[in-house]
């Protein structure tokens, strides 16, 4: 049931409030104008939920979200899109920091395991794109790397203390570079 702290003067809902939407999702917050706009809550119906900056009915700014199995995500949004950092924790203890523009992964991402292992990637349009390694925190000074075009593989290597030791490195870029051609 709609409930909120007043109107304008054009008879619009304004000020602080709530709303439940026929879904069951509840949003209670501030509104302007009819719409969504400053500081709010959203309770999502699969016992999720969204706190941070609205504008326009859309999430815009600053956030966090907490998903209903323990996950939280803090975010960067604009007109309801991810749009800037975002750092993601998992119940389990992994955690993965982020860009985003316009909705899309876009620059560096770093996966964090709870085990201490590491994960660098750079992201383009939503793809891996760019160079993409993998540090196991078991195994001292080794590391499996590779670059990614377009969300493709170009080449993959594995290396010790920074020097590429996997012989098919050279053969898998000639064939990547082929296939790329082609």
């Amino acid at each position: 049931m709609p409930c909120w702290g007043g109107r304008d003067v054009d008879g619009k809902k304004a000020g602080e409030g709530q709303n439940t939407y026929i879904n069951g999702d509840r949003y209670v917050g501030s509104w302007k104008n009819d719409v969504r706009e400053g500081y709010g809550i959203m309770y999502y119906a699969d016992g999720a939920r969204f706190e941070g900056a609205w504008a326009n009915d859309a999430r815009h700014g600053a956030g966090v979200r907490y998903f209903a199995d323990g996950d939280r995500m803090e975010q960067e949004w604009r007109e309801d899109k991810l749009h800037g950092c975002c750092t993601y924790s998992y119940a389990n203890g992994d955690r993965v920091e982020e860009e985003w523009r316009e909705g899309k992964r876009h620059g560096r991402c770093t996966m964090y395991r709870a085990n201490g292992d590491r994960e660098e990637d750079e992201w383009r349009e939503d793809k891996l794109h760019g160079r993409c390694t993998k540090y196991p925190a078991n195994v001292s000074a080794i590391s499996f790397a590779g670059m990614f075009l377009s969300g493709r593989p170009w080449c993959l290597w594995c290396a010790v203390n920074g020097i590429p030791v996997c012989g098919c490195c050279t053969i898998c870029c000639l064939f990547c570079c082929i296939q790329e051609q082609a």
